[in-house]
């Protein structure tokens, strides 16, 4: 049973888990364990962001193609060629690099450019009771104070349940967000053991923390799935989400 797997897996790797794993179909729970627990987002936090930034872009407020304007205080080392202080990049492309690369400039550019209460707002519209934006990529001065930003396997849960069947977003948030969360280029965490598998998916880390939560579209059923982990050191959270990598494979 893959729940009592996942509670063995726990108990190898010293580390807590929160995990909810759903037939994306007939709404069967696999896998509930924990999924009120919250914790450190990472860059779970990003999905949101971006979908909180599409409905601005379906109200007509701004295009794909607007250009938003990069400055010297949103850039913290991982910036692109084309994402860079001083340049005005088109959303689109802020999007891209928020989600595939996890690009930690582009994101805090977008913060900016919505204001966190927008973003927050946005989540607790849609139902995500423990999701929220409470500091900008790597601003560990704000973590060390304890503004950390946060959520829930459940609200991942709900966030990509809504993505797979378009309810509550529209169809345009949706259609416009999973082909870039298809992107997704880090196949290191539940994707490890098939990196071939097709997900629109998003990770997270930090130093004592590792999250996956997306779709995975499998040959005979489809999955939705959110699995966070936090451990005094990141590499535990690594080796347990490869370890049960590929139970969850092995039940598409």
């Amino acid at each position: 049973m893959l729940l009592q797997t996942i509670i063995d897996l726990e108990k190898q790797f010293s580390v807590t888990c929160g995990c909810a794993l759903y037939d994306a179909d007939t709404d069967e729970c696999l896998v509930s364990y924990k999924e009120d627990l919250v914790f450190k987002s990472a860059s779970l936090i990003k999905t949101p962001i971006m979908l909180c930034m599409l409905e601005d872009v379906e109200a007509g407020k701004l295009s794909l193609d607007t250009r938003i304007h990069m400055e010297e205080r949103q850039c913290v080392g991982d910036e692109a060629p084309v994402v860079k202080d001083g340049y005005d990049v088109p959303l689109s492309v802020l999007l891209e690099y928020m989600i595939t690369e996890s690009n930690n400039s582009a994101t805090n550019c977008l913060i900016d450019f919505l204001g966190m209460d927008k973003v927050n707002a946005f989540s607790k519209k849609i139902g995500l009771e423990n999701t929220l934006l409470r500091r900008h990529m790597l601003d560990y001065e704000s973590a060390r104070q304890g503004r950390e930003n946060k959520t829930s396997a459940g609200d991942m849960k709900l966030l990509y349940e809504m993505l797979y069947k378009t309810k509550t977003l529209t169809p345009f948030m949706c259609e416009t967000a999973v082909p870039i969360l298809l992107r997704q280029k880090d196949k290191e965490l539940l994707m490890d053991s098939n990196p071939a598998q097709k997900a629109a998916h998003k990770t997270g880390g930090l130093s004592d923390i590792a999250h996956d939560a997306g779709i995975l579209y499998g040959e005979n059923r489809n999955l939705i799935f959110a699995v966070l982990v936090t451990a005094p050191d990141m590499d535990a959270c690594i080796q347990f989400l490869q370890a049960v990598s590929p139970h969850v494979m092995a039940i598409l």
